[in-house]
């Protein structure tokens, strides 16, 4: 399965990568299948079901044209046609035209900090536009009734990229605990964390020799076989002295993505160029992994000495 690149992406004087595309069409399939189930009035989950399925049937996998459509409804379909935009050019356009309609269009404010930004202080600003716009759209009380099952619910996306972008921009800029705050509070919203938001943080906390906060996340998202999570548990357990266990995860990264290895040891060289996206256990993971997680082992003089010794054997 390939994945989206996430994690410390910005770099100084860059944004963090825009989305991948093909996720349009997905997104306007559930906003438009969110659209048509609000208006009708189920008695129970059965009728729910039994009405998809008649739905999909009856228009042959297609759901039927919208109604008339609320402004931040519109507004969001444009920014569906900005994520397809052929230039960056278009896509801020399109965004303009979105906030014409609704104002606090937050996926607006994170295209055009995508699209138009010169710098991450550029971007921070727009980013932090796009949430102060989410937040207003959906309210105080839809947080306080909803924090903890975010993401799932569509309308919340908006908002959510664009505090996602807000933390990277934030990091680059140096603002690093405003960062991990962002971060943070993004996994209360949301402890699934479609996101990839715990990668990124994991890189902070251990850049920042945040031990504490690393060894949480590690047993609140114990399943995590990521490189993100696999090789850092070795740097971890070289941080607390114990070169038993650190021998332990160290056979277990190199299963779970022996590319990194060729990368500490000096038989690699990152590309100039991030890649966007990666698929479990391969190179682009490896090269992200990298990126992302060099700062923590430097900070580690000793952890890198025993790891390249280890490599060499």
């Amino acid at each position: 399965m390939t994945k989206k690149s996430t994690g410390t992406r910005a770099q100084a004087g860059k944004p963090p990568a825009s989305p991948v595309r093909n996720r349009a069409g997905m997104e306007t399939f559930m906003a438009d299948l969110n659209r048509i189930m609000r208006e009708q009035a189920f008695e129970s989950l059965d009728d729910a079901q039994a009405f998809m399925t008649r739905l999909m049937e009856e228009g042959g996998g297609r759901l039927p044209l919208p109604r008339a459509q609320a402004p931040v409804e519109r507004a969001q379909s444009l920014i569906y046609q900005a994520w397809e935009a052929r230039t960056q050019r278009q896509a801020a356009a399109l965004a303009r035209e979105a906030l014409e309609i609704f104002p606090d269009c937050a996926d607006a404010y994170n295209v055009l900090a995508e699209a138009e930004s010169r710098s991450p202080q550029e971007a921070c600003t727009l980013y932090r536009q796009g949430v102060d716009a989410g937040r207003r759209s959906l309210g105080k009380a839809f947080f306080d009734e909803h924090r903890g099952h975010f993401w799932g619910m569509i309308e919340t996306r908006p908002y959510m990229r664009a505090r996602q972008g807000l933390t990277d921009c934030l990091w680059a800029l140096g603002r690093k605990r405003e960062s991990l705050t962002h971060c943070e509070a993004l996994l209360e919203l949301n402890p699934d964390d479609n996101q990839g938001i715990r990668h990124g943080l994991l890189s902070r906390y251990l850049a920042l020799g945040n031990d504490t906060g690393a060894a949480r996340l590690f047993r609140v998202y114990a399943h995590d076989a990521s490189a993100a999570f696999l090789w850092s548990r070795v740097l971890l357990d070289l941080r607390r002295g114990d070169q038993v266990a650190a021998k332990e995860h160290l056979v277990l990264a190199m299963d779970g993505n022996p590319h990194v290895a060729g990368f500490f040891a000096g038989k690699r060289k990152p590309p100039a160029r991030l890649p966007d996206s990666y698929s479990p256990g391969d190179r682009n993971e490896a090269v992200l992994y990298i990126a992302n997680f060099a700062e923590a082992w430097l900070a580690s003089a000793d952890a890198m000495d025993w790891l390249t010794g280890q490599l060499a054997n």
